[in-house]
């Protein structure tokens, strides 16, 4: 269940499409934020590549982050 829902900006530190995940660098903190294949599909997106700068909503899932409703600035 979610805790909390954040809207962020970030930039596409690393992808993989092979693994299925990657991670955002948060602008405001400097935080790795997780973001899963399936956060992608929900999105209408099919990859990230790094540097790509993005809008998202960091939703806080027991004790961890990740990223969801992800979208291309």
């Amino acid at each position: 269940m979610t805790e909390d829902i954040l809207l962020k900006t970030g930039i596409v530190k690393f992808y993989s499409i092979a693994s299925g995940y990657g991670f955002i660098l948060d602008d405001e903190t400097g935080s790795d934020i997780f973001v899963h294949s399936n956060q992608l599909k929900e999105s209408n997106l099919n990859e990230l590549n790094k540097d790509n700068k993005v809008i998202f909503k960091l939703e806080k899932k027991g004790n961890k982050f990740c990223a969801s409703d992800i979208r291309l600035l």
